[in-house]
């Protein structure tokens, strides 16, 4: 007899099973055959079972389900939950998980994180300080005007730019933008221009059309790594300095390299290539979203830093429109 030896007052009154033939309560608890139920699932990844029906209720997992209701995990489901369980211990939300998990470059995404990790890290070392402070002397319209002083909001502009755009496009505007933040949001008007810009932020989901959020996302895939895009910035920026500081230099210069783009950005090659659709739709986009009015206005008045940039770009434009009239034509300006 299989079970008679028990003691379980449950299994003698239980009918005798074949020794090849499991119970129907093994099922029910672990997993029948080749199947793998909640149970295993859990030990495997490590999970509670209410983590495990969280994530496929977010739509994290798929896991198989049976007649009877049960979920059937496979190997690929439960790699799965280890890479949840790995990114959710580096503090990423399950939002942002389940954006790395359907990235075609994990890695890129996942350094899109990591940068909005240091800026929060960035905010918590100003909040340490503060109770550190207040812990020595509790003074608080002293640790109020600390507070005020220092970058708490700008952070948010910085954090708010990340996430807002899709792939690393948001991390490289956020790059561009955070050299110019410096300061606090110390007067009424900046207090305006930061919360306008904030609502901007929020909003750009709703601004965004699904192709060109899927471009920006293939245009900055490469830049895995963080100190690829800064740098990539960083070499922006030196060839935006070299053409504001000495414009007609830097044009009599290039001359030639800008009449030859010029001609190409002109030819049926780049007219009916993706990308030159793909920026015709973003500047549609910054157009429609407002971009440049609520965005890029607003954050003039926040850094009186990009306020002078934007204004050397604007001189140096004049410069470059003089040398290249017909250029209007091909960048829409007209």
């Amino acid at each position: 007899m299989l079970l008679g030896a028990c003691s379980n007052p449950f299994f003698f009154s239980t009918p005798v099973f074949h020794d090849l033939t499991p119970p129907l309560w093994v099922g029910s608890l672990l997993f029948w055959g080749d199947k793998m139920l909640i149970n295993e699932a859990c030990a495997k990844s490590n999970l509670t079972k209410k983590a495990l029906e969280y994530y496929e209720a977010r739509g994290l997992i798929s896991p198989k389900v049976l007649e009877n209701g049960y979920r059937d995990y496979s190997e690929a489901d439960i790699l799965t939950l280890k890479e949840i369980s790995v990114l959710r211990k580096c503090g990423i939300s399950v939002t942002e998980i389940k954006h790395i998990l359907s990235s075609k470059n994990k890695s890129a995404a996942l350094a899109k994180c990591k940068y909005v990790t240091e800026i929060r890290l960035q905010r918590l070392q100003t909040i340490q300080q503060c109770m550190e402070n207040l812990i020595r002397s509790y003074d608080v319209e002293r640790e109020f005007d600390y507070l005020q002083s220092h970058e708490e909001n700008l952070l948010t502009i910085k954090e708010r730019l990340v996430l807002a755009f899709p792939g690393n496009y948001g991390l490289f505007l956020s790059l561009h933008f955070g050299r110019f933040m410096e300061g606090a949001v110390d007067t009424e008007k900046k207090r305006k221009a930061y919360n306008e810009i904030i609502d901007y932020l929020d909003h750009m989901a709703f601004h965004l059309p699904p192709e060109l959020s899927e471009y920006l996302e293939e245009a900055f895939m490469l830049n895995e790594r963080l100190h690829d895009l800064i740098q990539f910035e960083n070499m922006t920026n030196q060839a935006m300095a070299e053409m504001i500081n000495e414009p007609e230099h830097y044009l009599a210069q290039h001359h030639q390299d800008i009449e030859e783009y010029h001609a190409f950005l002109k030819s049926d090659e780049f007219l009916n290539s993706p990308i030159a659709i793909m920026q015709k739709k973003l500047r549609e986009f910054q157009k429609q979203s407002g971009y440049n009015e609520r965005l890029v206005n607003n954050m003039k008045v926040l850094s009186p830093k990009y306020a002078d940039y934007v204004a050397a770009i604007e001189s140096a434009n004049e410069h470059f429109f003089r040398a290249f009239p017909q250029s209007k034509d091909i960048y829409d300006l007209n």
